[in-house]
């Protein structure tokens, strides 16, 4: 017991000396999923500003990635249940001898050194050009009068349940190629050249799908809310149905974007300056500007 409690203790305390590198390691990972959060959600409205380096708006976004990423992983558990119960039935009528054989084929296949590492290198290659990289045809959509031509804009005009499941989807299928990668790793048997060379381009892949995570959530998730204010910019009263609302603030300028008309759009910057900004709600810009585009399943306000 004695023994028992001082290897616990020593664990403790060796986790303790490194827990400043854990942080430090930590914060940098959520002000880089941050930046990317921020850099894409204003390139998205259409937004030309320079981000400072440091700025804590990067921890909060990283932070809301995070918690909506990690919110996402009970969907996915639901989807490995059902699967589950799905194929069980099948799985029971398998003859013995059959299933030995299924066992023994699969674990020679993947024993093979480049079998795990091609299959991860062609798994993730077609998820990352055929569905990851997608969210790049949207971009100025402030000033944009229709939206592209892409199945992609279908999960951009959906409503929150079936982004959500968009969204769990693609982290889904990044934590798929992942675990590949680990086992890939795990088995050290890529000890040949051409071994290790598809091994790093598959670690490589992964950490790709990774950074593209934060991308496609600052597209398509954080753009969809923007905070209405009362009146426009400077002071000036709305008028001809004219709507304003803050698209991004910073240290010294405030950036409105000001919509009268599908041929009247700007987006405004103006010094800060301490102006007072009075909110009213919270509109889906996308129900605003492109509502003719929409389902039913998702109404919008004309």
């Amino acid at each position: 017991m004695a023994d028992l409690f001082k290897s616990v203790t020593e664990k403790m305390g060796g986790f303790a000396a490194k827990w400043t590198s854990y942080a430090a390691f930590g914060s940098f990972l959520l002000y880089l999923v941050g930046y990317l959060t921020l850099r894409f959600q204003l390139s998205t409205y259409g937004l030309a500003t320079d981000l400072d380096l440091f700025d804590e708006k990067y921890l909060f976004a990283g932070c809301r990635f995070l918690v909506y990423a990690v919110s996402c992983v009970p969907n996915i558990l639901i989807f490995l249940l059902v699967l589950a119960a799905v194929g069980y039935v099948p799985y029971r009528l398998i003859p013995a001898p059959a299933k030995e054989r299924i066992r023994g084929w699969l674990a020679g296949w993947c024993g093979k050194p480049l079998h795990l590492p091609l299959l991860g290198i062609v798994l993730a290659v077609v998820f990352i050009q055929l569905v990851m990289r997608k969210c790049f045809a949207f971009g100025d959509l402030l000033l944009q009068k229709q939206l592209p031509d892409e199945w992609i804009t279908t999960v951009l005009l959906a409503n929150d349940g079936r982004l959500a499941l968009y969204f769990s989807g693609l982290l889904a299928g990044v934590l798929f190629t992942a675990v590949i990668a680990w086992q890939a790793v795990a088995r050290g048997n890529s000890t040949s050249p051409a071994a290790r060379v598809f091994l790093a381009a598959l670690i490589f892949l992964v950490a790709v799908e990774f950074l593209l995570l934060p991308v496609n959530y600052g597209v398509l998730v954080s753009t969809q809310q923007l905070p209405q204010v009362d009146e426009l910019p400077n002071g000036a009263k709305s008028a001809d149905g004219q709507r304003a609302w803050l698209v991004w603030n910073s240290k010294d300028t405030l950036t409105y974007f000001i919509y009268g008309s599908p041929d009247r759009r700007l987006l405004l910057t103006v010094p800060r300056k301490d102006a007072l900004v009075r909110i009213v709600g919270y509109d889906d810009i996308y129900c605003v500007l492109f509502s003719a585009d929409h389902s039913s399943s998702r109404p919008c306000p004309r």
